[in-house]
């Protein structure tokens, strides 16, 4: 596989991207058409906390291969990974670790899928100099998504805990190392 590279998702490349959204697949374990959109809406607004952890940015990017769009990322910072339990009788933060996080969300264009593309996104974004602070890179995953599972395993996460959460999320972690801080990096704005 050629090298992939990131490149800053901008709103005028919402039509290469929202067609991945009407899959079927895609649709099941992220949203349909219009979650890049509401994601880059997110943009202008302030930073705010969720599951108590405090965002301290965004960002997002196509993954490309020559000229060819391959997937796409969505990334939240935060001062730190919580586990949450939320539900009716949820008691919130269960969790902490004190490590500055990045929290993830991918797709890979479906006619693409099983070709490599998503561990290499998933490794190469470890390295995007944007995120140099960030120590702990985090994607949850419903545990029937036996696909994206695969593709972290690839990529060097590995489940924070085997037993989903409330949502039924497993969450998979890679640390920053320093072969990470060290190796190189294909990206663009």
């Amino acid at each position: 596989m050629a090298k992939v590279v990131l490149k800053t998702f901008e709103r005028e490349q919402l039509p290469l991207v929202e067609p991945w959204f009407h899959d079927a697949d895609t649709q099941r374990w992220l949203g349909g058409p219009e979650w890049p959109r509401e994601m880059l809406d997110l943009t202008d607004l302030p930073l705010g906390t969720f599951r108590g952890k405090t965002q301290t940015d965004r960002h997002r990017w196509l993954a490309w291969q020559g000229r060819c769009p391959v997937g796409y990322i969505d990334c939240g910072t935060f001062d730190r990974f919580t586990e949450w339990e939320g539900g009716e009788n949820g008691r919130g933060v269960i969790d902490t670790l004190p490590l500055p996080t990045a929290s993830l969300g991918y797709v890979i264009r479906p006619e693409l899928r099983h070709q490599g593309y998503g561990a290499a996104m998933l490794d190469i974004v470890t390295r995007a100099p944007e995120l140099h602070e960030i120590r702990l890179f985090v994607a949850g995953v419903d545990r029937r998504n036996a696909a994206s599972i695969g593709c972290l395993l690839k990529a060097g996460y590995q489940p924070l805990n085997d037993q989903p959460d409330w949502e039924g999320m497993v969450y998979y972690a890679r640390l920053r190392t320093a072969r990470d801080a060290t190796n190189g990096y294909s990206s663009s704005s």
